[in-house]
């Protein structure tokens, strides 16, 4: 009995295009081209492995030569639909890129597809990862391409189209083959575990379609396995199986980078080294958790992850306080180590101490709201200034004056370099010409600034910047001052004066003569 077993992804490979899942916008479009006769002399299937592209091309051979005329009504039961399914056709060749990518290898088919078909109305060469070809083996294949005899359809397949040349590319009818929905496996994996009698819990198609990450053939071979231990496997068995991470397991490290428990961080490392998990398949569930983590905050959030109603509840639920930033930078993190873990003999060992570093990260912080905050602060002078209270516009003249009364110099040099700051922010050239400055007396609701620069555009550009200190001085004092400026240039004059000639004399003179040694 084993030896006649066929595995499901072969047993149930579809037939017809409307077997197809996943894929209406292709096969839309080839059956509108088989009705109108308007078939190409060579098609493209790019796309992710285990979608469907080889099944397509096959049906397309089956639609070519299955009857006396192109059509995707075929029968089933006919000799040369059998010849194409088990692989038999002489008229349907199909090459594997990757052990025929030699330019000998394309020379060859180049002679033999110059022969009319045997039996069917058309020679179908398939070619599987044709970017495996070499340069060489491409530009042989080029004037063919485009040109081929009227008897001949070529059909090339890839999982890499950009390594494909786009000489190549342009010479076919492109189609792009999507990765299917965790939806659209499981309930094929539910039609076809109910048409082999089998029963199988919901939850662990589920399972098998997200482990299968888009894969309809992926997931058929996870549920041969799961299928091998009987009817009804349980969802516990089915997760170990397959050697999936729980979910647990995922909020449960997210608790402990969350929460700075290091203690509770390396229990869950130590389970996950006896468990045995996979570390790159681990490091990739942790990036989907975070990455769920980040959307649920959205309105649509839920229904883009696509999880199970019972999973779903426990992302929002989850009341984690990480800002987006947050989730971001964990998940950068993890993605970089992803990327270069398959260099490492050790990987667990790089996870460990990848999540150990994890744990010492501090929140984010948004540069605007501290910029904002660090200037709300530096607009605080001391306690010792009065505050700033609000005055009725009848008495503001009046109370002005009073306020002023109460400033005294002692709170202005005290704030000086406060004021300097605030005023520097907005004009610094004006903040370096005050810093240069002194504080003179206040008399008269008038206060002295004493400059000792006689450069005629530094004194300008004082003159200039008095309003903008006024207005700060006044805003933090609750005053009405004004500010007079004194240019004193005995100090500049000073230091400009030429230095004296020491006479040797006059030292003699100091020290009266005397050998102070």
């Amino acid at each position: 009995m084993s030896n006649n077993y066929q595995v499901l992804a072969l047993k149930w490979r579809p037939k017809h295009f409307n077997d197809v899942v996943g894929q209406d916008h292709i096969t839309a479009t080839l059956q509108k081209a088989f009705e109108k006769n308007r078939l190409a002399q060579a098609f493209l299937f790019a796309g992710p492995r285990g979608v469907g592209k080889t099944t397509m091309a096959r049906l397309v051979a089956m639609s070519l030569n299955g009857s006396d005329k192109p059509t995707t009504e075929y029968d089933l039961n006919s000799d040369s639909i059998k010849d194409i399914i088990e692989g038999r056709s002489m008229d349907v060749i199909e090459i594997d890129g990757a052990s025929n990518r030699g330019i000998d290898e394309i020379r060859e088919l180049r002679e033999n597809i110059k022969f009319m078909p045997v039996s069917g109305s058309y020679k179908v060469i398939i070619i599987d990862e044709v970017h495996m070809l070499t340069v060489q083996a491409f530009n042989a294949l080029l004037k063919t391409l485009e040109e081929p005899p009227k008897h001949v359809k070529f059909i090339l397949a890839t999982t890499d189209v950009h390594k494909v040349p786009q000489t190549i590319i342009s010479r076919c009818q492109r189609f792009d083959f999507l990765p299917l929905t965790n939806k659209i496996i499981s309930e094929r994996l539910e039609f076809i575990a109910k048409e082999e009698s089998q029963k199988i819990q919901p939850q662990s198609l589920s399972l098998i379609a997200s482990k299968s990450e888009g894969s309809m053939r992926d997931a058929l071979s996870y549920l041969d396995q799961v299928l091998v231990l009987g009817d009804d496997v349980d969802y516990q068995t089915v997760q170990d199986l397959l050697g999936v991470v729980p979910n647990e397991v995922l909020f449960s490290l997210s608790d402990a980078l969350h929460e700075k428990d290091g203690n509770k961080l390396v229990d869950n490392l130590e389970m996950i080294r006896n468990k045995g998990y996979i570390v790159e398949d681990l490091l990739k569930d942790l990036i989907i958790h975070f990455r769920n983590l980040s959307v649920i905050k959205f309105k649509n959030g839920l229904k883009l992850i696509g999880l199970e109603p019972e999973l779903a509840k426990k992302y929002s639920e989850s009341n984690y306080n990480w800002s987006d930033k947050d989730i971001i930078r964990l998940s950068n993190n993890l993605s970089s180590l992803y990327a270069t873990i398959k260099q490492y003999s050790d990987q667990y060992l790089l996870l460990e101490m990848q999540l150990i570093k994890l744990l010492q990260f501090d929140s984010s912080i948004d540069i605007e709201n501290f910029l904002k905050k660090d200037f709300k602060n530096d607009q605080q002078l001391d306690d010792s200034v009065p505050e700033k209270q609000p005055v009725k516009k009848t008495e503001k003249i009046q109370s002005k004056v009073k306020r002023t009364e109460s400033i005294q110099i002692e709170h202005l040099k005290s704030n000086w370099e406060k004021i300097l700051k605030m005023v520097s922010k907005q004009r610094g050239s004006i903040g370096a010409q005050l810093s240069s400055c002194l504080l003179g007396e206040v008399k008269d609701n008038e206060i002295e600034l004493i400059s000792y620069d006689n450069s005629e555009f530094n004194q300008k550009l004082l003159n200039d910047g008095l309003p903008l200190l006024k207005s700060v001085i006044d805003e933090q004092f609750s005053s009405d001052i004004e500010i007079k400026l004194l240019i004193d240039t005995k100090v500049e004059k000073i230091e400009n004066e030429e230095d004296e000639q020491v006479d040797e004399n006059d030292i003699v003179n100091l020290f009266e003569g005397k050998d102070m040694l």
